[in-house]
């Protein structure tokens, strides 16, 4: 492994598109659509698998002999075991356990070998299922065994694979060969690139972010993937001392449009259950610098440029998906709130459903962010 930058090489042989796979939270306009005011206001708090989730309906898969019913537009999160080599203040990996009271911990991955063979087994047991797959982190593009982990998604041909990461291993050498060219080679559908802000200094200090790529080698990047068909969106986190109101938003779009980046997503920063949360670090930070999206979102609401396309509701999660700019200079662009609270209050309203699928460091699968609870497999998979 070396952290040196490669030789320009020729993008790969493009891939058709792969429209029927976009998630319908973040491509195009939906015509059968109409604005929904009460989402808005309610957000998650107004979901309800049965009447506006966007499948409607659980899935029974039998999962090594236990039968259990998973949202049928679950996703699985592959979670690197690669720490981040950033140390943002907003940070979602820390934020996370602190809603539920506890620290961040990082339990050491089980042997590699060892820990392929039991995600091809979960990837096995969720054929029924068939979820999207994103790799996150820690940090995803730094980890040895991305390539590995890519190829077999290909293998299992998961019918969206995405990876989230700060790009800043994209160019590392993984057996002589960058990493996004293994990305590019195993198929990958969508690149989601954490980025807080469009000056690279003032990234670099929101991010606390000292060996990100610099703007070059993010545009020969973003260059690069877009060649080899993958879907390139960058995602920003609202802050008051970051990117906080519309203006903020237009000057982001302006640089993702210099990058060639058509997607865009603003994060609302988490709400933590007030119930449980340790108010410290991250907690602490995320309630002094918070933003709330609906004021860029009344904004918008009378813009010319602006039109709303979609909005999304999940069980702790709601999006709004709005097309900004027009002809050449369109943007789509996504507002994400998210609140953990409702996580815990959907689990004890129905214990027996499972909304989303994390497979661990530990080679453990569960329904929850955290390897010690929600365990569902494979077998013997060892509490950390």
């Amino acid at each position: 492994m070396t952290g040196a930058l490669p030789p320009p090489a020729a993008p790969p042989t493009p891939r058709p598109p792969r429209d029927a796979e976009v998630s319908l939270a973040f491509e195009g306009p939906d015509t059968g659509w109409r604005f929904r005011p009460a989402w808005r206001r309610l957000r998650s708090a107004g979901f309800d698998v049965n009447r506006n989730s966007t499948a409607r309906r659980l899935v029974p898969v039998d999962l090594w002999g236990r039968k259990v019913d998973i949202y049928a537009n679950a996703n699985l999160s592959i979670y690197s075991a690669e720490r981040c080599n950033a140390a943002c203040a907003f940070c979602v990996e820390e934020l996370r356990p602190l809603s539920r009271g506890a620290a961040l911990t990082r339990p050491a991955r089980c042997p590699p070998e060892r820990w392929l063979a039991r995600l091809d087994q979960s990837l096995v047991a969720l054929r029924t299922l068939g979820p999207s797959v994103a790799v996150t982190g820690g940090e995803p593009s730094r980890d040895p065994l991305l390539p590995d982990i890519a190829a077999l998604l290909a293998r299992h041909r998961v019918h969206k694979r995405s990876l989230t990461t700060n790009a800043s291993g994209l160019w590392w050498l993984r057996g002589g060969r960058p990493v996004l060219h293994h990305l590019a080679d195993a198929g990958l559908h969508h690149l989601n690139i954490s980025r807080a802000h469009p000056q690279a200094a003032r990234n670099a200090e929101l991010m606390a972010m000292r060996d990100g790529l610099d703007d070059p080698d993010l545009t020969r990047a973003v260059a690069f993937a877009q060649e080899a068909g993958i879907s390139v969106r960058l995602s920003c986190v609202l802050l008051q001392e970051g990117i906080g109101d519309l203006a903020g938003v237009d000057g982001y779009l302006d640089f993702a449009r210099k990058l060639g980046v058509r997607q865009v997503i603003f994060r609302q920063l988490m709400r933590p259950d007030p119930a449980t949360t340790r108010p410290v670090g991250v907690a602490r930070y995320a309630a002094r610098q918070r933003v709330d999206m609906e004021t860029v979102l009344r904004a918008l609401d009378t813009r010319s440029d602006a039109r709303l396309v979609r909005q999304v509701m999940g069980y702790y999660y709601y999006v709004e998906v709005w097309q900004l700019g027009r002809g050449r200079d369109a943007v789509t662009v996504c507002f994400e709130s998210a609140d953990l609270a409702h996580v815990e209050a959907e689990k004890r309203a129905h214990p027996e459903r499972v909304h989303e699928l994390v497979f661990h460091p530990t080679g453990t699968l569960c329904s929850t962010w955290q390897a010690w609870d929600g365990q569902l497999g494979p077998p013997g998979a060892v509490a950390p």
